[in-house]
């Protein structure tokens, strides 16, 4: 249920332009893409990227690419920009390579928002409209890929940083993910069941948005999506987005107000939505510190670690 890097695709990139060619008819280059458990390559044709290359974990199975694609599909049409899929020559949605599931994308253009410094109030509240639009698109909607145990689920978080906290090294940094974790267990836990339910994306972090102007342009990466509270998905997309801003309050309203507009939060939503914010960034770090005694030498495992850090310890010290 927990980590997943063992499994982790360790394709070449001439198996990568073997698969293009052959189940896709492309011939392209490719460049290697970050990814925390899965294998991405960016499919370079004409000089310009154009599709991205999808690996899937070994433990993933095709049911958990099917329930992607069906989600980006119940997308087209609304005002979530996300990629939209590229099927084989044959009309098939993916393949089996090497064990791994593989499948292809097209290539979104913008920057991700982690790369802009500052951050327009505009972007933040644009965010927010587009996990609303995603939340109101997937109403409904669910599939047995949904309801698997994976350690991104905020109703593991207890599991998660019980199994976890004894890789964070410093004391005091196990202490804030403790307090953070009785916190959640005392207020959030014992309504938990009570609150909206649905399939959502579960991993808008500043890396997975794509901005263009002051607008976002691309939700990428839907491999964490989870049956879930609704409420937790602009508790994710706020908690990235506050990362080392100079008022994270104002950035989570903008984001909260934006999320409102297209679906709105009940009180009993709004009243566990601090905490969820908290539980996700200290989900983060001890993951974070479990991967990195996995594999010490992928920075990409730690991108958000030390940012995480200090919101987690400003948001406590506000509390």
């Amino acid at each position: 249920m927990l980590s997943q890097l063992d499994g982790r695709p360790r394709l070449d990139a001439a198996t990568a332009v073997r698969l293009l060619a052959e189940h896709w008819g492309i011939d392209a280059q490719v460049r290697p893409l970050a990814s925390e458990r899965d294998q991405n390559w960016l499919v370079v044709s004409g000089g310009s990227p154009a599709y991205v290359l999808k690996v899937a974990n070994r433990a993933d199975g095709a049911d958990l690419v099917d329930f992607q694609q069906q989600m980006m599909a119940r997308l087209a049409g609304t005002d979530v920009p996300c990629p939209k899929v590229v099927r084989t020559a044959t009309g098939a949605g993916h393949v089996r390579a090497a064990g791994h599931t593989v499948w292809v994308i097209c290539h979104l253009p913008g920057t991700t928002l982690a790369a802009l410094s500052p951050v327009p109030a505009s972007v933040h509240r644009h965010l927010g409209r587009v996990l609303g639009a995603a939340a109101r698109a997937w109403e409904g909607f669910d599939h047995p890929a949904a309801h698997r145990n994976m350690q991104w689920n905020v109703r593991s978080a207890t599991q998660v940083l019980g199994a976890y906290r004894d890789d964070i090294a410093e004391t005091s940094r196990r202490g804030l993910v403790d307090e953070t974790l009785a916190a959640f267990s005392d207020r959030v836990v014992p309504v938990l069941d009570d609150l909206p339910h649905a399939v959502i994306h579960n991993d808008a972090n500043d890396h997975n948005v794509l901005v263009t102007g002051d607008r976002v342009t691309g939700l990428l990466d839907f491999g964490d999506a989870v049956w879930a509270p609704v409420v937790n998905e602009v508790a994710v997309g706020c908690a990235y987005a506050m990362l080392d801003a100079d008022d994270p309050h104002t950035v989570a309203d903008a984001v909260v107000s934006g999320f409102g507009q297209q679906r709105p939060l009940s009180p009993a939503e709004r009243a566990v939505l601090p905490d969820l914010i908290r539980v996700r960034l200290a989900t983060s770090v001890a993951i974070s510190a479990h991967q990195q005694r996995l594999d010490p030498d992928d920075p990409y495992l730690r991108v958000s670690e030390e940012p995480a850090w200090r919101l987690l310890a400003r948001l406590s010290e506000r509390r």
